[in-house]
């Protein structure tokens, strides 16, 4: 049985291994350590990559299309999503952003 294929791709590994790099700079949703221990096991850092900040932001924008879909219907989400607008134009601090999962 698969299931949660959403982030699931053909393509260059980069673009996978960025999500794990968002999730600990980001978001904050994993520990450096974790990130660390996940880059030895792996064997490589996406952050050292020349395309990474490309990637990152690219994923985080869709992060925050995302949200905003959620906050169309759900007006509750209408401040996550000023913030999360906010920390995109750097009118909000340097990462780790406090940004909430989405259901």
């Amino acid at each position: 049985m698969l299931l949660d294929l959403e982030r699931c791709s053909v393509g260059p590994p980069e673009w996978d291994l960025t999500s794990t790099a968002v999730k600990a700079f980001t978001m904050a949703g994993i520990t450096t350590d974790d990130y660390d221990l996940f880059v030895r096991a792996y064997g490589h850092d996406v952050t050292t990559w020349a395309g990474f900040e490309t990637l990152r932001d690219i994923r985080e924008f869709r992060m925050t299309c995302m949200a905003a879909q959620v906050a169309a219907e759900n007006p509750a989400w209408h401040d996550e999503i000023m913030l999360r607008l906010a920390c995109l134009r750097g009118e909000a601090g340097p990462r780790p952003w406090p940004w909430k999962p989405v259901p």
